[in-house]
């Protein structure tokens, strides 16, 4: 590896953090011909900009892509045998299937809806277990204590039940 001269190492620099305008040919004045010096010799910041200039015009012009003469007839074809009514019982099935779909899932649903509103009309009492743990939650809404957060919060909330109603 060689020596670099002092100044050839400035130019580098500025060739490196000036590659756009170095590729494109937009140096100032002064700079320009100093600059194609460098480039004849130093071959690395050459090579920089070469590589640099070949990405930079790929990306100034992008490739223009065209479907072949058959695509659009090809793509015809392949939307009209989709299309076509086919014979048999899978295609009844599938067509059934694709119509009937969004009625049983419907059906289902207030199905599930209609279930729920039938059991929670049902008055039956409390198992065991469900006394054991409900007795001791109702009581402690019943003996709140005058004056309280709770007694002010649970009045509020009767207050408001009672002018909706």
């Amino acid at each position: 590896m060689k020596k670099q001269q002092p100044g050839r190492k400035s130019a580098c620099a500025f060739i490196r953090s000036h590659l756009i305008s170095v590729t494109e040919g937009n140096s100032t004045g002064e700079t320009s011909p100093d600059i194609r010096e460098h480039l004849d010799s130093c071959e690395e910041c050459a090579i920089l900009v070469q590589r640099f200039a070949r990405g930079w015009e790929s990306l100034a012009a992008p490739e223009v892509i065209r479907p072949g003469p058959s695509f659009f007839p090809d793509l015809i074809g392949r939307i009209e045998a989709y299309e076509k009514p086919g014979s048999g019982l899978a295609t009844t099935r599938s067509l059934a299937w694709r119509i009937l779909r969004p009625v049983a899932v419907t059906a289902l649903f207030l199905g599930g809806i209609l279930a729920g509103h039938e059991l929670g009309k049902a008055e039956k009492p409390l198992s065991r277990s469900e006394d054991y743990f409900a007795a001791p939650s109702v009581d402690i809404f019943e003996n709140i204590p005058q004056g309280s957060v709770a007694h002010y919060y649970v009045d509020r909330q009767n207050a408001m039940k009672e002018d909706f109603e």
